[in-house]
């Protein structure tokens, strides 16, 4: 590791959870993912599953539950990088908010479709 990016981790250490949500807005994903890098930001992540769900979750809280599987698996070795397209790990599911569409929204998607 650099001694730029042990600046910058410890520097972002410091910062309240105010501060981290402001630098590190919300953001939306396509798929589950969690990145060692981002470790620390308190960032909060949305996606939504295969089901049609928007999943949402806190990064570091995910990766905390998940970081000893994680540190003994190849491509978190390699890459320091994890990703699901489908759905989050059903370890840490419970961790993640469920939003449901609304019936409005669900019945438009199906117009759509051309269903009815």
């Amino acid at each position: 590791m650099s001694v730029n990016s042990e600046v910058l981790a410890a520097a972002i250490a410091k910062l309240s959870k105010e501060d981290l949500a402001a630098i590190y807005p919300p953001i939306e994903r396509k798929n589950f993912v969690v990145r060692k890098n981002w470790l620390g930001r308190n960032q909060v992540i949305s996606f939504t599953n295969n089901k049609g769900l928007k999943v949402t979750y806190n990064h570091d809280e995910v990766l905390k539950v998940m970081l000893p599987k994680l540190s003994i698996m190849p491509c978190w070795i390699k890459r320091e990088y994890w990703s699901q397209s489908t759905d989050m790990p059903l370890n840490v599911r419970h961790l993640g908010a469920i939003e449901v569409p609304a019936v409005e929204e669900v019945e438009e998607d199906i117009t759509e479709e051309g269903v009815e």
